[in-house]
Order: structure tokens, then C-alpha cells, then sequence
């Protein structure tokens, strides 16, 4: 009897110990790159719109001065940012297959 009980506390002080560990997973890899444009930020809007739709990126979303999609395994934003008739945009890739981002990231410049 006593060692059953002993069982017992062995058993639900491991679950407690196996539950308090944090889940080890790989995080993402962050990649970004931005230049000015001579246009203003509606127009970088769309066209960040039009190069996410055109690479098929899904869940694109507008919200404010950016844009975002995302693929099975990457999400892309644009980030365009007005000051005194230029624009800035920003792309960012994030992913946790760091050769998929850095491809993903290259694709979306070389087709804004």
C-alpha cells in the first residue's frame, strides 16, 4: 500500500515537472530589406498588394501604412512609410525555414 502511494506522488510530481517545461521550438528567422521609392504610400500599397496576390500569398491584409500575406510555412509584410514626397518600404519575412524566407524575401524585392 505504502508503495503504491509512493508510485502515486512519484507519477504526478513527473506530470507536474514534464507540464512546467517550456516546448522547445525553433524560432523563426527574420529577414528584411528596404529602399525609397518615388511614389507615395497608397501607390506602394497596392503595389505591395499586387506583388503579394501575383506570388500567391494568402490572408493578405491591409491594415494602416502596411500589408501583409502569409504561405504554409512564411509570413510577408510591407511596410510603407511617406516623408516629404518619398517613400520607404520595408519588406519583412518571417519564417522558421530560414532558405525558404531569404528566397521569399528576394522574390517579393525583385518584383516590387
Amino acid at each position: 500500500m505504502a508503495n503504491s502511494r509512493v508510485k502515486a506522488i512519484l507519477t504526478m510530481g513527473l506530470g507536474f515537472a514534464c507540464a512546467a517545461w517550456p516546448a522547445q521550438a525553433q524560432s523563426p528567422g527574420l529577414y528584411y530589406a528596404w529602399r525609397l521609392i518615388n511614389s507615395d504610400s497608397v501607390a506602394c500599397l497596392e503595389r505591395a498588394t499586387a506583388v503579394l496576390t501575383n506570388q500567391e500569398l494568402n490572408n493578405i491584409q491591409v491594415e494602416g501604412n502596411s500589408v501583409a500575406g502569409t504561405t504554409e510555412d512564411s509570413t510577408a509584410v510591407f511596410v510603407c512609410l511617406e516623408n516629404a514626397g518619398n517613400t520607404t518600404v520595408m519588406i519583412m519575412v518571417s519564417s522558421t525555414d530560414d532558405d525558404m524566407a531569404f528566397a521569399l524575401r528576394e522574390t517579393l524585392k525583385e518584383n516590387f
